[in-house]
């Protein structure tokens, strides 16, 4: 089957889920795409057809996509679809 992506993609490893909830990114992925310490992600869910999986996003990677297809900040794309889910900073101690 081709057109989907999945061709394009490469298997890094598996991971657990740790008893926080926290989830361990193999390092060769974090080298190849920059990830760091601190940096923010954005973590999408859905069930379709009766499977679910989970999409994580660097946030600045999706505010830019965002930007280049639809023409403004992402929250000015969710407001002008009338959605209410808008990413927030986390409250800083």
């Amino acid at each position: 089957m081709t057109g989907h992506g999945l061709e394009r993609m490469k298997y890094y490893g598996d991971t657990v889920i740790g008893e926080r909830g926290q989830v361990v990114i193999p390092a060769e992925l974090r080298k190849k795409f920059g990830i760091e310490t601190g940096d923010r992600f954005l973590v999408m869910g859905g069930e379709q057809m009766g499977a679910w999986g989970l999409l994580l996003v660097k946030s600045d990677v999706l505010s830019q996509v965002v930007q280049d297809i639809f023409g403004g900040k992402l929250e000015e794309v969710l407001a002008r679809e009338g959605r209410t889910e808008i990413p927030r900073e986390p409250p800083t101690e």
